[in-house]
């Protein structure tokens, strides 16, 4: 995959560059949580540091253009909408 970021203003097909550009954010996304054992987009279980479980569907808190390896553990990350961030977990459990 081209991940070229060049943008062309003479382009009548905008729409399909953009399409592009959401689908490799998408496939960085994957990538990321599939090395991390994330189950971002499922109904999980998390238990925090401190007794605190929390149960829904895990996603990230924002949608970050790029994902720095050095960043990773403090990644935020959200179950329904309650916001913690990745080193503040203790275990992650995928219900589905």
């Amino acid at each position: 995959m081209n991940r070229q970021s060049e943008f062309n203003f003479t382009s009548s097909r905008s729409e399909a560059g953009y399409s592009k550009w959401l689908l490799s954010r998408q496939v960085a996304v994957r990538d990321i949580a599939r090395r991390m054992n994330l189950p971002l987009g499922h109904q999980v279980e998390v238990w925090l540091f401190g007794g605190v479980r929390l149960r829904g569907e895990l996603r990230l808190a924002e949608e970050t253009l790029f994902i720095a390896e050095e960043r990773v553990r403090h990644l935020d990350l959200m179950v329904d909408h309650l916001r913690f961030s990745y080193r503040e977990m203790e275990s992650c459990v995928r219900l589905d």
